[in-house]
């Protein structure tokens, strides 16, 4: 949505963020990852003269949704709707290896509208414009561990379940912070084809047994996950904050 409600004012206390006027507390370090599903790509050529020196500005412009889930900003009820995607190569001079995204709002026309902007090692940028201009990339879709905010009775929500992604205030309410993260995985396609018969879907479906070891094994992989989460969400925060200064000093 582009209007702008009035913001609130938040408070952070025992890793836990509270909203003026809202009584759900939200936390970070969910083993979920955040996904995103882009369609429309288009192609952008250029040059950008930026600190007296000249920059390539290609990039490739999508209309994404989140998939999975739905996108708010905390201490309202409105769902984000699509939001306007960047994929950007990083600078080849850039020594960050990780793949790199960025989510919050921007002010456009005097409204606020939500954005992402991915950034992408060379290699990777390269080899998706090329398919998108031969044809074989129309969708992408991406998934990113992020420092996105969570409804904390969501935490431990099922992972095949939809679940809720929040975006902060500023602490003077008057501003959102942006979300950000590293990207786990890539990927593109054509246009989707016309979904199989029912009958080929009856067909490939598991046998209950088969049903019943992949329940168990996303149990524990569940566990694992949480174990995990709880042993480096810290460690992850630094080194995404690490990450875009080194994005930054690269750009300068």
């Amino acid at each position: 949505m582009n209007e702008s409600p009035a913001m609130r004012s938040m408070s952070l206390g025992d890793g836990r963020m509270a909203i003026e006027g809202s009584s759900a507390r939200y936390v970070q370090g969910s083993a979920r990852r955040f996904r995103l599903k882009a369609a429309g790509l288009r192609f952008v050529g250029g040059f950008e003269s930026r600190d007296g020196r000249l920059e390539d500005g290609q990039r490739i412009l999508a209309e994404a949704r989140v998939a999975d889930g739905v996108l708010r900003r905390a201490g309202f009820d409105d769902e984000v709707g699509a939001v306007g995607l960047t994929l950007r190569p990083l600078p080849a001079s850039s020594e960050q290896p990780r793949l790199l995204l960025m989510l919050g709002y921007r002010e456009e026309n005097g409204a606020e509208t939500p954005f992402a902007e991915a950034f992408l090692a060379p290699a990777v940028f390269e080899a998706l414009k090329a398919d998108m201009l031969n044809g074989l990339a129309d969708e992408v879709s991406l998934g990113a561990t992020t420092n996105f905010w969570m409804r904390e009775e969501d935490r431990d929500a099922p992972q095949a379940g939809p679940l809720g992604w929040y975006l902060a205030p500023g602490a003077d309410g008057r501003a959102i912070v942006p979300a950000r993260g590293f990207i786990d995985g890539i990927a593109w396609q054509p246009l989707a084809k016309p979904e199989p018969s029912a009958t080929v879907e009856a067909a490939a479906a598991p046998a209950p047994a088969a049903a019943h070891e992949a329940g168990a094994e996303e149990d524990w992989r569940e566990d694992g996950l949480e174990q995990l989460r709880k042993l480096n969400w810290s460690f992850r925060l630094l080194l995404l904050l690490l990450a875009f200064l080194l994005l930054i000093i690269a750009v300068k």
